[in-house]
């Protein structure tokens, strides 16, 4: 079956797969310096073997490049009419890890001999096919509370699921790409303000009732408010909608410091401590204290490639995974870090692109939903290495060590560059 044709390499998007391959090769190069140690430090650091993240990730990421040209190749219409395949036999991997776990009560993994794959991120996948397959229909819009009850099933279920592994940085992903898949299919807006805005009150109000406990006080919470009162006011036009809005917000104010009350003393520090990581540098906040010190310590040009010390003395934990920015934002500076983040507006800018120019209802929400996992992994692990998110353990798209990361990654740009060569197929 010939997959590919003259046209389809004419509407080929060179400038992804270059970005692609760009960032894999930063991330690899990374994990080498990860590993780099000096010989005089030899006897100081123990590492039996200071290169396994990198020569692992080299396999994965050739396994990776496999992966694309194999999203690439295969129609997508393959991948729609196959969503509910895909979709159930994620759903039986994850009560098969319920089922049977690990050691510890706790497995995100299944293993094949030497190699671990993660269902969770397969599952990302899967829930993008089938609720873009789910939503393409015509009839279907988000206009219907059936339709965004129905889609917010298709999430809650692995979100549960996943959510009892237990793994709740890889959980909140899905909501995530529900919400910018319902607001490209027609979500109102007011709608997804009243999903949005409670989730930035609460972190909002914790955080003031951590500063008023220590005698300060913040405005950012009145702030906010008021703008919920303004937005409020300009759509008053729909009288419910604006009353429902700052009700609920109302509510996540009064009910959240009633709330925190019931959470253990430990279980308060570490929210605290994502608020605040100064507040317990040597506890909770070590980690982002830590990434902090590596990011400033780069400066404008950084330390130099081989060269950070934060990851070299082993201050900086999970330097190959979680933190693996800091690593990078040390040795290569300002600059460096800023090259990655503009590789990846680059690659969030493609995929939108292709999402807006294709003519399948299908193709365009699932670009969305692959646009919005590259978002959303690349904001909150940059975010939480400069303490603007909480540790949650999602990994960097391409950069971060992982098999599953990197072969789910490669694979939904592969899929992306599909829809980009069949841009005209409905």
């Amino acid at each position: 079956m010939n997959f590919l044709k003259g046209k389809h390499l004419e509407n080929f998007d060179w400038i992804l797969l270059l970005v692609t391959l760009s960032l894999i090769g930063i991330g690899l190069m990374n994990l080498y310096s990860v590993g780099y140690i000096p010989e005089k430090l030899m006897n100081e650091v123990n590492e039996s073997d200071p290169y396994y993240f990198f020569n692992r990730q080299l396999n994965w990421a050739l396994l990776g490049i496999a992966a694309l040209l194999l999203g690439a190749l295969i129609p997508f219409r393959y991948y729609e009419l196959g969503s509910y395949f895909f979709y159930t036999a994620g759903l039986l991997m994850l009560l098969f890890l319920l089922i049977f776990p690990g050691s510890g009560g706790s497995s995100r993994w299944i293993s094949f001999g030497a190699i671990r794959l993660q269902p969770s991120e397969f599952m990302k996948i899967a829930t993008i096919f089938l609720l873009a397959r789910f939503l393409s229909k015509k009839e279907r819009t988000p206009e219907s509370i059936r339709v965004i009850a129905l889609s917010a099933l298709i999430v809650a279920v692995p979100f549960i699921l996943i959510i009892q592994q237990p793994d709740l940085g890889t959980a909140i992903v899905f909501p995530a790409i529900l919400l910018a898949v319902l607001y490209w299919r027609g979500l109102d807006e007011g709608i997804m303000l009243l999903f949005l805005t409670p989730v930035i009150n609460a972190f909002l109000t914790i955080y003031s009732k951590h500063s008023i406990s220590e005698g300060n006080y913040p405005l950012s919470l009145l702030i906010f408010f008021l703008f919920i009162l303004i937005i409020a006011y300009r759509r008053r036009d729909r009288i419910f909608q604006s009353s429902m809005l700052v009700g609920i917000n109302l509510l996540v104010i009064l009910a959240v410091p009633h709330l925190l009350g019931y959470l253990k003393p430990y279980q308060q520090r570490r929210v605290f401590a994502f608020l605040r990581p100064e507040s317990d540098i040597l506890g909770t906040g070590w980690q982002v204290y830590q990434s902090k010190v590596a990011i400033g310590s780069g400066g404008l040009t950084g330390k130099g490639f081989l060269k950070g010390t934060q990851k070299m003395f082993e201050f900086l934990p999970e330097r190959h995974s979680d933190f693996v920015y800091s690593v990078l934002s040390e040795e290569t500076g300002f600059l460096g870090s800023i090259i990655v983040i503009v590789l990846l507006l680059i690659l969030v800018y493609r995929i939108l692109s292709i999402a807006t120019r294709t003519r399948g209802r299908f193709a365009s929400l699932a670009a969305v939903g692959i646009c919005t996992y590259f978002v959303f992994h690349a904001a909150i692990n940059i975010g939480m290495t400069i303490g603007l998110a909480p540790v949650t353990g999602l990994p960097l798209p391409f950069l971060s060590y992982g098999g599953s990361s990197m072969l789910t990654s490669c694979f939904l740009v592969g899929i992306v560059l599909n829809f980009g060569m069949r841009f005209y197929e409905y």
